[in-house]
């Protein structure tokens, strides 16, 4: 049931997404595929090449990370109450896009704060291991955390429609 609820999350999202750039062709998926996978990938790579993740990076990224998931946390309880007091047709569907795109960004910052503490768990063990496995890991997590700013980005954007239609 609860991977269910996370696939729905997860399909409404990228379904918001797709809807809201106005394309009916592939051209949609392209640009989808390239702003939320592409992008993150690239910036994961070239981040995870040059700049191995270390114990401290994770111990100062975990309590930002937590305070903007948070902040997400926040704006879907703000959300809800603003939906009840506006019956305006695109704002009712502007407001039911950013919850569904907040929740995305709630399961992510999740996901990368898991990630994060794993990763620290990790380097405390004085374990050796190649430097292909330390690149593998810091571009993934480099990659989820570029797909989350860019989340949250977007997230700003559709408040700012909210509050300025």
């Amino acid at each position: 049931m609860i991977f269910n609820n996370l696939y729905r999350i997860c399909e409404d999202h990228y379904g918001s997404l797709n809807s809201e750039t106005g394309y009916k062709s592939p051209a949609s998926e392209f640009i989808l595929v390239f702003s939320f996978a592409l992008v993150p990938i690239l910036i994961g790579t070239v981040l995870g090449y040059f700049v191995t993740i270390w114990s401290g990076f994770i111990a100062a990224s975990a309590p930002v990370l937590s305070v903007l998931t948070g902040f997400s946390i926040n704006t879907l309880v703000l959300l809800m109450g603003y939906s009840e007091e506006n019956p305006h047709p695109y704002e009712q569907n502007t407001i039911k896009k950013t919850k569904e795109f907040t929740l995305y960004s709630i399961l992510i910052g999740i996901l990368v704060i898991i990630v994060l503490v794993f990763g620290f768990i990790l380097s405390r063990i004085e374990v050796t291991s190649p430097s292909e496995i330390n690149f593998l890991i810091s571009a993934f997590v480099y990659s989820i955390m570029a797909h989350y700013f860019i989340t949250l980005l977007v997230i700003a954007h559709r408040l700012y429609n909210l509050v300025h239609p």
